[in-house]
């Protein structure tokens, strides 16, 4: 079977826990104008083989130390469900991870499989978050609840002025935390412009023009999730 990677490499601890080898798998169903990643908005990349992935995950796994693993993310790595499944599926020693938008039909099927479960929350406002980013809201806290109901999820929320850093966001938020019934944190994640060159080099206007967000707004959202008994983790 085929996958596509347009990125990998080792991170340490910031792609789930310990010294992981993360692959940045090619396409997306959403359209984040502040992404920092917009290669994998498409389907480029190289093409591998699945048994080429599992051959090189095997050969890593003494790089694993601190209870690391593998990581997919994105793009969306949950676009190439078949290809991810036969991997993890194949290597049951192995901690594997994912990074998700939680928005496609195979989410939880590969979120099942998986020891660590990361997720964007990205906006409690439907109307807000289709116009801007295509993201379907009643799918992603869909799938979070029932997988939140399963294993630990880490949630964040990647905090952008103008988008989601007003006080409505940060009550829905709020009310959409407090509902879950299971084990999950959160980490609120402040925008930045890491990827607007990668924009620029591929010809694609980035369109965030005042993005950033104040340590007074980023603060007030990390203390009062925590006055309304909300894990708040930073990695």
């Amino acid at each position: 079977m085929k996958i596509y990677i347009f990125e990998k490499g080792f991170n340490y601890s910031q792609d789930g826990p310990g010294n992981r080898l993360v692959y940045h798998l090619s396409g997306c169903n959403m359209f984040c104008p502040w992404c920092s990643n917009p290669e994998g908005m498409i389907k480029t990349g190289k093409e591998y083989d699945t048994s080429d992935i599992i051959n090189e995950i095997l050969s890593s796994v003494p790089m694993f130390f601190d209870g690391g693993g593998v990581t997919f993310t994105g793009g969306e790595c949950t676009l190439q469900s078949e290809a991810i499944c036969e991997i993890i599926d194949a290597l049951p020693e192995v901690d594997f991870c994912i990074e998700s938008n939680a928005t496609t039909d195979s989410f939880l099927r590969i979120a099942r499989k998986c020891d660590t479960v990361i997720v964007d929350y990205k906006s409690p406002d439907k109307e807000k978050l289709l116009s801007v980013t295509g993201g379907n809201l009643s799918i992603i806290e869909n799938n979070i609840k029932l997988i939140a109901k399963e294993k630990p999820v880490h949630i964040r929320i990647p905090l952008i002025h103008s988008f989601n850093d007003d006080e409505e966001s940060l009550e829905g938020f709020i009310e959409f935390f407090s509902s879950l019934n299971g084990n999950y944190d959160v980490e609120i994640l402040p925008y930045h412009e890491y990827g607007k060159e990668k924009w620029l080099k591929l010809g694609k206007e980035y369109t965030v023009k005042n993005g950033h967000v104040n340590k007074e707004t980023i603060n007030k959202f990390i203390d009062t999730l925590k006055e309304n008994s909300i894990k708040v983790i930073k990695t």
